[in-house]
């Protein structure tokens, strides 16, 4: 599920007297074994062993980094910390959750289903007011089905999947279709009588070369968002649809975080530590744990424009006029709140979140302000989606047991 960062701890012995100087040795126990210990915005991470103990190597900085410890049947826990000196002890018992591994667990505000032994859910999406839920069968690509359930998670229906399909995720697209993704061929789920159904098979090659950078369109205009140099320039434009003509609404330019991510793997290449990290897997590192791209956010909802602007801290608002609304400054994000670069819009409500660490926050785009709404389990997460004041989401985690569990969860906002 993850790469590991850094290398067990006998490779660790071999070059200590290297990572002294370059590298923090983060160390410690937990009390309990398989428990992950990822590194918050990235894919990074290593596991306690039978005993509970973990080791792990961070690059040194002044910059926070954030740890998450997470095992099923144990609450998470975010440590932050700030890899300056040689060693960091981190000790302490996880904390068992109160909740059973039922198959359907309720609370007041809470619903969460898991997946039957057999199978994992790895994708979801909402569409006709319905959560059309992605599964497949262990260790296969082929075996895979669709869970069709109402926004309450009861069971309507199920698409099974055709065996020469090898399904790899599910979407609603800028045409707001809802799509099946396969790795050669997309399809539409249509609804036919009281049934849904796999249709329209087009080329995926054709399907992405058509919708490629669209981010939604209205009557007049179809608005793109064109990513370069790894997204660190954004470029966001829309065309008219009657004139086909071309205009540039807003750029971010962030080639400075670019460019000192080429440095840092450069520093890698030059410095090279035996065993541990490739250059491309410290690229990687060094991308979301320090350099992430701004993600700028341009979205609508009844006829008013919403530009996050994260490179300058504003939220802007125009109409399809292009005149200005209003602004304000944005007052989230900072890095000790280990934010997830990403906006979430519910599109029934028009109303906008974000999330840090594992608290979901509402935003007044009129102040840039955010208010703490619900806790939920985001890290871990495979696709977060609010709809309707509802947070829905699918994780797949592993227990103490180190079985693989996974579930979808459904939150009141």
């Amino acid at each position: 599920m993850k790469k590991l960062l850094l290398i067990t701890s006998l490779l660790m012995l071999c070059v200590m007297s290297f990572a002294q100087n370059d590298y923090s040795v983060v160390k410690g126990n937990v009390a309990e074994k398989n428990v992950n210990i990822s590194i918050i915005n990235t894919d990074f991470g290593v596991s306690s062993d039978d005993n509970g103990d973990f080791i792990m190597m961070l690059p040194k900085t002044e910059n926070k980094v954030g740890l998450l410890f997470s095992c099923i049947g144990y609450e998470d826990t975010l440590v932050s910390v700030i890899p300056n000196r040689d060693t960091i002890n981190i000790n302490f018992k996880m904390k068992e959750t109160m909740y059973m591994l039922e198959a359907v667990g309720v609370s007041a505000d809470k619903i969460r289903h898991y997946s039957e032994p057999a199978y994992v859910m790895f994708d979801f999406e909402i569409y006709d007011d319905k959560v059309f839920i992605l599964q497949r069968k262990w260790n296969t690509l082929k075996e895979s089905r669709i869970l069709v359930q109402d926004l309450w998670l009861y069971p309507i229906d199920t698409i099974n999947i055709p065996q020469h399909i090898e399904s790899e995720k599910i979407i609603t697209d800028c045409t707001e279709n809802c799509q099946l993704i396969g790795k050669d061929s997309v399809y539409q789920i249509v609804r036919t009588d009281d049934s849904y159904k796999l249709m329209f098979p087009t080329e995926k090659e054709r399907y992405n070369k058509v919708l490629k950078d669209i981010i939604f369109f209205t009557d007049k205009y179809v608005y793109f968002n064109e990513l370069l140099m790894d997204g660190y320039i954004s470029n966001f434009f829309r065309i008219k649809k009657e004139s086909k003509e071309k205009e540039m609404m807003f750029v971010c330019n962030d080639m400075k975080s670019y460019r000192d991510i080429k440095v840092e793997r450069q520093w890698h290449i030059d410095h090279p530590l035996g065993g541990g990290p490739s250059a491309d897997d410290w690229e990687r590192f060094v991308q979301f744990a320090w350099y992430h791209t701004k993600d700028n956010h341009l979205d609508i909802f009844d006829k008013t424009l919403y530009y996050f602007d994260h490179f300058n801290g504003k939220i802007l608002r125009y109409d399809e006029g292009m005149y200005k609304l209003g602004e304000c400054d944005i007052v989230y994000p900072t890095k000790e709140d280990f934010w997830r670069y990403k906006i979430y819009k519910d599109k029934a409500f028009g109303k906008f979140y974000t999330i840090f660490g594992s608290v979901v926050n509402e935003i007044d785009v009129e102040t840039g302000k955010t208010t703490a709404v619900a806790k939920a389990d985001s890290w871990l997460t495979e696709k977060i989606i609010i709809y309707k004041g509802t947070l829905y989401s699918v994780t797949m985690r592993r227990n103490a047991l180190n079985e693989f569990k996974s579930y979808i969860e459904r939150i009141n906002l």
